[in-house]
């Protein structure tokens, strides 16, 4: 394999931890957690933070934060912008098509779709122009 088109591993570790961060902020009281809970129908017992969730999260947002390198390596992606497209065109291609079915088919409320889809739109588009700088 070309070495010039391997992942920058501290690069993708950062993305993962911020894009971890991202989440928590987005999900907390001071701005959509509340409102997310309600939508979703849930309470505070059922959101409330342990350890085999952060470490699943974690793993979740390092497998993210990889292939979205892996993505803008091989698109020859080199600047915040090119990241930043690459991240919205991630985000509607494959997150906000998949995550409307919900809306379409579950009977699911748009608002939901907005704060879950909402937030995945913002870690992409950062995690792809960190990424791709």
């Amino acid at each position: 394999m070309d070495e010039s088109l391997s992942a920058d591993w501290l690069v993708v570790v950062i993305a993962a931890v911020l894009n971890m961060f991202i989440n928590y902020v987005w999900y907390s009281r001071w701005l959509f957690g509340t409102q997310w809970m309600s939508l979703a129908k849930m309470k505070e017992s059922d959101v409330k933070p342990n350890a085999r969730a952060f470490i699943l999260s974690f793993i979740v947002s390092l497998i993210l934060a990889y292939f979205l390198s892996w993505f803008e390596l091989h698109l020859g992606v080199t600047t915040v912008q090119d990241g930043l497209f690459v991240g919205f065109c991630a985000w509607l291609g494959f997150v906000a098509t998949t995550q409307i079915g919900a809306v379409i088919w579950c009977k699911k409320p748009l608002r939901l779709f907005f704060i879950e889809s909402g937030n995945r739109l913002l870690s992409l588009l950062v995690l792809g122009g960190i990424l791709g700088a």
